[in-house]
């Protein structure tokens, strides 16, 4: 996978920070993961992610995600 299809490709652009964050805190509140916002470099929007270090998944090439349990094995 390329930087960008990692970064960018299929998540949701936010055209404000304020709403991503507004959207993170709803998921949060439904049960689900914490998220952060930033501003992606390739499209300029605001994504929400993971912080660093704390994906259920990692991307990993041709034989699709490992999970993070797995992989730091």
């Amino acid at each position: 996978m390329t930087e960008y299809e990692i970064a960018c490709l299929g998540k949701t652009p936010f055209p404000s920070r304020r709403t991503a964050r507004r959207r993170a805190r709803q998921i949060r509140g439904e049960g689900g993961p914490h998220f952060h916002t930033y501003r992606c470099e390739f499209c300029g929007d605001t994504h929400i992610g993971h912080t660093a270090g704390h994906a259920t998944y990692l991307r990993a090439g041709r034989h699709g995600p490992i999970p993070v349990q797995e992989y730091a094995a």
